[in-house]
């Protein structure tokens, strides 16, 4: 069992920041969230829109995600 410098046997990870992150559930708690922005919590309950809905098909050719791959790179940003 790995222990961290606090000696809690907990690793937490910010799931979000995962590429595939919608694999990763369900989820059983959540911790840390006395840092959250207060915000986030009626995110659910905002309008909500598709990128294609407000881009046209020439736009979206044009854009690229800049976040690095899961693997090296000779070049980057690509």
């Amino acid at each position: 069992m790995y222990m961290l410098e606090d000696g809690v046997p907990n690793i937490e990870i910010a799931m979000g920041t995962f590429d595939q992150a919608q694999n990763l559930g369900p989820l059983h708690h959540q911790s840390g969230v006395e840092s959250r922005v207060p915000w986030c919590n009626d995110m659910d309950h905002l309008p909500s829109q598709k990128t294609t809905d407000y881009r046209t098909p020439e736009d979206m050719i044009k854009l690229k995600s800049l976040q690095h791959p899961d693997h090296d790179t000779e070049i980057w940003p690509r």
